[in-house]
């Protein structure tokens, strides 16, 4: 959804940190969290970061990339 959005794909989220941060940012601006299980979050974060990430809740979700969501002035 987020790649589709950039129109790049699934890697260069990896290799580009401007896109990985800006696509944090989004998954922690996101309304509808809870229309895929936690797993689906976990594995996408994970991918991201490039270490193992495990949600409790869909709360710790917006937490947990808050800061990602912050603009930088």
């Amino acid at each position: 959804m987020i790649a589709k959005k950039h129109k790049v794909n699934l890697q260069a989220f990896v290799r580009q940190p401007a896109l990985k941060w800006a696509a944090l940012g989004e998954l922690c601006c996101f309304e509808e969290k809870e229309k895929y299980p936690l797993a689906a979050w976990n594995e996408a974060v994970s991918y991201l970061l490039g270490c193992d990430v495990q949600f409790e809740s869909y709360d710790e979700i917006g937490k947990s990339l808050k800061p990602f969501s912050l603009k930088m002035r």
